[in-house]
């Protein structure tokens, strides 16, 4: 989908492609198993949406060639985090758990009223992805709880079984649903006394996470090296 996008950009050329399952091909674009066979100069940026594993290695990569990095990949080992971080210092880097347009807009929304809210109101993040999806709860859901517990302090609780008593003021309630295709769902549920919200994020294609994460590669050329946010990238223009 990431290359489809970047065909139908007139200003934009896909040079390499990165896959373990791969052959290697002169291209253009060039193919191969991993990205050691990329030089300096040969990019400008480089788009990951693999594992883990495969993360830690495009890190690496971009900063050897010293190129701004892209990454949707979610479920990091702290250290690839720490990598990432530590590579921020040379490069443009932004990760984020998802890359559509909404989300950033629904987490500032999210950020909005957590601080109007009375301190009475509760949270609880349903989340739902195909059933091929191996982390849970997603990246973006966390990210959800993360935005109300500073805004708000509490702790995670990850679904409920058994007799569990009444539920606690500061629980922020996470759940992860998997089932067939679905693409992405996020249910963020507020409630109070008499009365609740509901924001939700639905996306329909995975088209979303594509042209995000080619506009937000856009966006980081022109910024100094650091560790940017996709919210920040998309509303600072």
């Amino acid at each position: 989908m990431v290359a489809r996008t970047l065909a139908a950009t007139p200003d934009w050329s896909l040079v390499y492609r990165s896959d373990p399952l791969l052959e290697p091909d002169p291209g253009p674009p060039r193919a191969a198993p991993d990205l050691s066979g990329l030089a300096e100069g040969e990019i400008a940026g480089i788009i990951d949406f693999s594992l883990p594993e495969a993360t830690a290695h495009a890190v690496e990569t971009a900063r050897r060639l010293r190129c701004v990095l892209v990454s949707g990949t979610t479920g990091l080992h702290p250290s690839t985090r720490e990598a990432m971080q530590e590579a921020s210092r040379e490069i443009a880097v932004c990760w984020a758990p998802n890359f559509s347009t909404g989300v950033p807009i629904l987490a500032r929304a999210l950020r909005e009223t957590a601080e109007l809210l009375p301190e009475t109101w509760q949270v609880e993040i349903v989340e739902a992805h195909h059933k091929a999806k191996r982390d849970a709860p997603s990246g973006t859901a966390l990210r959800f709880g993360e935005i109300w517990k500073d805004a708000r302090g509490g702790r995670f609780v990850h679904g409920r079984e058994g007799q569990v008593g009444p539920r606690e003021a500061e629980e922020i309630g996470l759940h992860a649903v998997r089932l067939g295709t679905v693409v992405g769902e996020h249910r963020i549920l507020l409630g109070g006394v008499g009365e609740t919200i509901e924001l939700t994020h639905r996306v329909q294609d995975r088209t979303a996470f594509a042209s995000g994460s080619v506009e937000a590669l856009r966006r980081l050329l022109d910024r100094q090296p650091g560790l940017y946010e996709w919210d920040e990238l998309l509303c600072s223009g």
